[in-house]
């Protein structure tokens, strides 16, 4: 591939654009099996434990305020993730022109550095196999390959 160079808007749009989405379908994917099928958290729980890891215990006493919290924090980390692939893309052109794998690859490094972050904020429970598949599906398929082709598709145009 003929190395092109990219502007700095045109990597912060793409990532911004990979970020919603990828936050978007993530949280809907998890909203449907953790809360409606599952039924291992309440929508506010789901958003407080995001919220948890910013602010720690605390997220779980105060309802709404902090389920709110969460969805800004996640939005941030969704950003903050799509916005480091647009640029690792507008660096490494072999992330472009392969993004299944490179996104599916994406996905499983932010699922172990979320798993990581778990841990340093004391969060971090050993997750059953359903679970354990649960987050390695949400973060591959319906986050980090979603990221990496919307990135490759904004970054060619």
């Amino acid at each position: 591939m003929q190395a092109q160079t990219l502007s700095v808007p045109a990597v912060l749009r793409a990532g911004v654009v990979a970020g919603l989405l990828g936050g978007v379908l993530i949280d809907a994917y998890l909203l449907v099996t953790v809360v409606l099928i599952g039924h291992v958290a309440t929508f506010e729980g789901f958003y407080q434990f995001v919220a948890a890891g910013a602010i720690g215990p605390a997220a779980y006493a105060d309802g709404a305020g902090s389920a709110l919290l969460g969805v800004a924090v996640h939005l941030f980390v969704s950003l903050s993730w799509g916005i480091g692939y647009a640029y690792l893309a507008a660096t490494t052109p072999q992330l472009r022109t392969r993004p299944i794998v490179s996104g599916i690859a994406y996905g499983i490094l932010v699922m172990l550095a979320m798993q990581l972050v778990e841990v340093a904020a004391n969060m971090y429970k050993i997750p059953g196999p359903a679970a354990w598949f649960n987050t390695f599906f949400a973060h591959t398929l319906f986050f980090g390959l979603p990221v990496a082709l919307s990135t490759s598709r904004t970054l060619r145009t």
